[in-house]
């Protein structure tokens, strides 16, 4: 049985180079991440302004205990079909059958943590809710397996679609009940109408339709295994901070502390993990073609950090006005959580491209190592960090994860694939000069890093103004530096051919609808 069809291309026109379909899957990754984080500032902004504190803690306790699970079940199906060189139909199926296999695995485990896990934190509430989050996790697994081909052919403006409708029912969903009913069922409620409505959506978009069978669960067994001890470990990473907060403080410190890392990581959240998963695509289609590693890998990284570096030290000394103008008064505490955060996130691209990397490459097994060393310093630091010194004490426990991870990340990548350090400085000099100079001069006009402006108002003037300046700043030195270097074909014309490509196509369908 031959794979299901890839999505319509149009044959007068060449085939684009890899960089240029990647860096585009990435944009369209980019920018459904921003139009939904818009909507979702949005909604967080009405939420906060309804719901107290201790409504978010109570569902991102239940959500950790859920996703604990999910990360524990991960099996990484999709991942191993985008990696294999010819897909057939009986891997699409067993890809398909073992999903289901592990959603209702899931659910179950799920729905029995419920009530001591309710009994542990002494919130019967949350059992209630970790039951809803087992029903929606069932449902996430009918997902149509004939979606995978939407990344494994770069296809990103489906997975686009697939994406930006579900989580706009959601938001949408959230809002209204939260000014109905005014309680933590706002959360739940736009969970549950995101997973049920992706579902549904996954069939319209794909033609395949999927049949239970095991036939090639050999093929996927041994990429998921590696898959799975990586995801228990994020997992336990990821969550546990949730967990020792919880714990010595309670579920509306949880709340605080999931605030500011929920908007000091939007750097890496909105940029670094979507590029991450349009690399994955792109590293494993070299791997299948004998393209440019080394090439590659440097232009994701360079054009990465031309991103967040700027973005994330920006938000950092923005994060007082920021927080004020948001969320208001009642949430200041979560400021120097966001100014932390914002400049620790901005520098994991390292760990998250090489990890992609890695993982394309089947390595697995030092991935898997390299994350168990993470985990082992969070942990060691939480405990010794969060009784005497709080929110700022887990913040420097997650600090010094990151940044073990990155050390590693950067050594294994460069001595596996042997890379020169050299050539990574080269693409990425030029960003950090301009992001020093944006910030020196955002410190000299008493914007960066200041106390909260006293009104709204004032918050919002501050934040305009850093903005303008600190844009003008970072591009004009970046552009000089890239001018006076002979204009190398680095990060900055990468972006420049996808924006032109990306233009092209645009005009081209403006002539035809003309037409």
């Amino acid at each position: 049985m031959p794979r299901p069809p890839r999505p319509d291309l149009d044959p007068g026109r060449p085939a684009p180079s890899l960089s240029v379909r990647t860096a585009t899957g990435a944009g369209w990754i980019i920018v459904w991440r921003m139009s939904t984080r818009i909507l979702g500032i949005i909604s967080t902004i009405v939420l906060v302004r309804v719901l107290a504190p201790a409504d978010f803690g109570l569902v991102a306790l239940a959500t950790t205990f859920a996703q604990a699970i999910d990360w524990i079940a991960t099996i990484g199906v999709d991942a191993a079909l985008i990696r294999e060189p010819v897909l057939d139909r009986p891997l699409y199926d067993t890809g398909f059958t073992l999903n289901l296999l592990r959603g209702l695995l899931m659910a179950v485990a799920i729905a029995a943590e419920a009530y001591p896990v309710a009994a542990f934190f002494h919130e019967p509430r949350l059992a209630t809710i970790i039951l809803v989050l087992a029903f929606t996790t069932f449902m996430l697994a009918m997902e149509n397996i004939g979606t995978v081909d939407f990344r494994r052919d770069l296809a990103f403006q489906k997975d686009f679609q697939l994406s930006v409708v579900p989580r706009i029912a959601s938001i949408a969903a959230s809002i209204t009940f939260a000014l109905v009913f005014a309680n933590y069922w706002a959360l739940v409620v736009g969970i549950l109408t995101n997973r049920v409505l992706r579902v549904a959506m996954s069939y319209w978009l794909h033609p395949y339709r999927p049949r239970l069978s095991l036939q090639a669960w050999r093929r996927i067994f041994g990429f998921s295994f590696w898959t799975w001890l990586c995801s228990v470990t994020m997992m336990v990473r990821d969550r546990i901070d949730a967990v020792v907060i919880g714990r010595v403080s309670g579920a509306a410190t949880v709340g605080v502390y999931s605030v500011g890392w929920e908007i000091g990581s939007l750097t890496s959240t909105e940029l670094v993990e979507p590029l991450a998963a349009a690399l994955f695509a792109g590293f494993s289609v070299a791997r299948r073609t004998g393209a440019d590693l080394a090439s590659g890998y440097f232009k994701a990284i360079s054009a990465t950090f031309l991103l967040t570096l700027p973005l994330g030290v920006g938000l950092s000394m923005l994060a007082a006005p920021v927080i004020h103008l948001a969320f208001g008064t009642r949430w200041m505490a979560a400021a120097p959580l966001v100014q932390v955060f914002a400049l620790v996130c901005m520098a994991k691209v390292v760990a998250y491209i090489s990890g992609v990397l890695l993982n394309a490459h089947g390595m697995l097994k030092v991935q898997f190592r390299i994350l168990l060393a993470g985990l082992a310093v969070r942990v060691a630091l939480l405990l010794a960090l969060v009784g005497p010194f709080g929110l700022m004490g887990a913040a420097a426990a997650a600090t010094g994860c990151i940044a073990v991870e990155e050390i590693l990340f950067l050594v294994v990548t460069f001595r596996q694939f042997r890379l020169r350090p050299i050539d990574l400085l080269r693409g990425i000099w030029r960003c950090v000069l301009a992001t020093v100079a944006m910030a020196l001069v955002l410190v000299a006009q008493g914007i960066g890093w200041a106390a909260a402006p006293p009104t709204a108002w004032a918050a919002c003037g501050v934040i305009a103004q850093g903005v303008a300046t600190g844009a003008a700043t970072y591009g004009a030195v970046l552009l000089a530096a890239w001018w006076l270097s002979g204009q190398p074909r680095g990060a900055e014309t990468a972006f420049l051919d996808v924006i032109g490509s990306t233009l092209r196509h645009f005009f081209r369908k403006a002539r035809r609808i003309g037409a």
